[in-house]
């Protein structure tokens, strides 16, 4: 690495690692994710799903009945979202919620990670699984995540590079007042 690279790299620092530890802890305690996808004629649509998180990537288990596995498997391109409990949140603006742009991939049953993650999602999720795993309607995705945004308050968004990188940018531009003398 050049001198110059070393001056234009940012460093890390125990910041970043820590709201990427508070970031997966806070993934951690959640069930459900919110999906946002396309359909096959690239209208988005919302859904939920119950979710594992592994390896820095997350793992649906879903079936072809619903409109977002359709949408997976159009489109690989989707977005998540994690909030915290409305129950838990004083102001609605400043909601702790976690986003990323996930790229999402589908896992053969005959893979050995299919039943590595069947088998961990049955830990999550108790019996149910035990049938869910023979429907054929069902797939295992793996949404890899990239680009993130953690928002803990008001002036404490971050940038994040995935679950893995220790890497939090705190953003700090961006807010406005109007301006009164115009």
């Amino acid at each position: 690495m050049t001198d110059q690279n070393a001056q234009q790299a940012a460093p890390k620092t125990n910041e970043g690692a820590d709201l990427v530890a508070e970031v997966r802890d806070f993934i951690a305690t959640r069930k459900l994710l919110n999906l946002a996808s396309l359909t096959a004629d690239g209208q988005p649509h919302a859904s939920t799903a119950p979710f594992l998180a592994a390896d820095g990537n997350f793992y649906l288990y879903i079936s072809e009945l619903s409109e977002h596995c359709a949408n997976l498997m159009a489109h690989n391109k989707a977005s998540v979202i994690f909030n915290a409990d409305e129950a838990d949140t004083k102001q609605a603006f400043a909601r702790l919620r976690v986003t990323f742009n996930v790229v999402a991939n589908t896992i053969g049953r005959g893979e050995d990670q299919w039943q590595q993650r069947i088998g961990q999602l049955r830990e999550k999720f108790g019996p149910v699984m035990d049938h869910l795993k023979d429907l054929e309607d069902f797939h295992l995705f793996e949404l890899q995540p990239s680009a993130g945004r953690y928002v803990k308050g008001f002036g404490q968004a971050y940038a994040l590079e995935g679950l893995e990188k220790q890497v939090a940018l705190h953003l700090t531009d961006g807010h406005r007042e109007k301006n009164d003398a115009a």
